[in-house]
């Protein structure tokens, strides 16, 4: 079972020392994952470049207020 890397750092390392030719299993353990990680990693990068490295957003508690009660709210408050 693959796990996602910690910081964005540990993504910048495990690209530098998979470029360089570094085994991956020896990427795994250098950055204290699984290799199939390491692997996830790299191939999203293939795929999508830097944007690979950012954030990753993803479920969260779904908005209980719309954008017309915010309007609301804000002009009767300004009343």
């Amino acid at each position: 079972m693959s796990r996602q890397p910690g910081p964005a750092l540990q993504g910048d390392d495990l690209l530098l020392a998979s470029s360089s030719g570094t085994p991956v299993s020896a990427i795994a353990r250098l950055l204290a994952t699984d290799e199939d990680t390491v692997r996830d990693v790299v191939h999203a990068f293939n795929e999508k470049g830097l944007a690979a490295l950012g954030p990753q957003w993803a479920g969260g508690r779904p908005r209980l207020i719309s954008d017309d009660d915010i309007a609301f709210i804000v002009t009767t408050a300004l009343i």
